[in-house]
């Protein structure tokens, strides 16, 4: 086991690492594996997992209009970092990583998309894919494309885990480190499933990259309409510590925002916590 490893809760630390004893060990005979690995909290404790296990291992990442830029950043630091083999794919498909915009468009199976890109090497041809899922996530994935594939190994789903079991290892590993473990499904931005297409979500990502530049690295950005469905709103939300930093310097954030294609900015004044998504890859 890693011994950058930091105690949180006493009881909970004993029985996480229980579990990962088991999890490592199972990996361990398995053998090669393909990991789908997004940078979002549940695919770093995976990848973290398998590193610590010694086992052979090749991520992907399918990087398309609902992941943000900090984390396939992230995913690409951290391989470079271990010397993990990563392979970045480039798409224009939209693959929804939360339960927002699945209902109003017809989703793209993410699981085959990786699968597609494996039947592309033959030399990963019989390596499975660990999936990066909580029990929460296989459930998810089955009421919207039936049973995963047989290639597919949902390992973690099988142990039990929940996303709350994932942020708990995320944390107890440090991973932090490499960026943070909020569901950052770009879709997530949107306050409507109709609104939602690759260029917007490129707009929201550009727009939060801006923000970034400006030094507001934590500065999110929510996709509005106005009733007359073209005036275009950027919502921007900001934590107590930036907030400040926003009004000094807002004729600049303004100007930013604007060239991303926003007609209207508002910042909000409050920060409320948005409930926790669920993710597949």
């Amino acid at each position: 086991m890693s011994n950058n490893i930091i105690p949180l809760h006493q009881g909970r630390d004993h029985a996480t690492r229980e579990r990962e004893k088991q999890l490592l060990a199972v990996m361990r005979e398995r053998g090669p594996l393909l990991v789908s690995f997004s940078g979002r909290m549940e695919s770093c404790y995976t990848v973290e997992l398998c590193r610590q296990a010694g086992v052979t291992i090749q991520a992907i990442t399918v990087d398309n209009p609902t992941l943000p830029r900090r984390d396939v950043s992230r995913a690409k630091r951290y391989c470079a970092h271990y010397g993990i083999p990563h392979l970045v794919v480039q798409s224009d498909e939209v693959l929804y990583f939360s339960t927002h915009g699945r209902e109003k468009h017809d989703p793209l199976n993410p699981i085959e998309k990786v699968l597609q890109i494996r039947s592309e090497h033959p030399e990963w041809s019989k390596w499975p894919l660990l999936v990066p899922g909580s029990i929460d996530d296989l459930a998810l994935y089955r009421h919207f494309f039936g049973e995963p594939p047989l290639d597919s190994w949902w390992l973690f789903a099988e142990a039990g885990m929940t996303t709350r079991d994932f942020c708990y290892g995320f944390h107890q590993h440090r991973l932090g480190v490499w960026g943070s473990n909020e569901p950052d499904c770009l879709s997530l931005r949107f306050s409507s499933d109709e609104e939602i297409d690759g260029d917007r979500l490129r707009m929201v990502d550009l727009a939060e990259q801006m923000l970034k530049d400006l030094g507001m690295p934590d500065a999110r950005v929510f996709f509005h309409t106005l009733a007359d469905r073209q005036t275009l709103l950027c919502r921007v939300r900001l934590p107590d510590s930036e907030r400040a930093m926003a009004f000094d310097r807002q004729h600049e954030l303004m100007s930013a925002l604007q060239m991303c294609g926003f007609d209207l900015v508002t910042l909000d004044l409050h920060r409320i916590d948005d409930s926790p998504e669920l993710g597949v890859l």
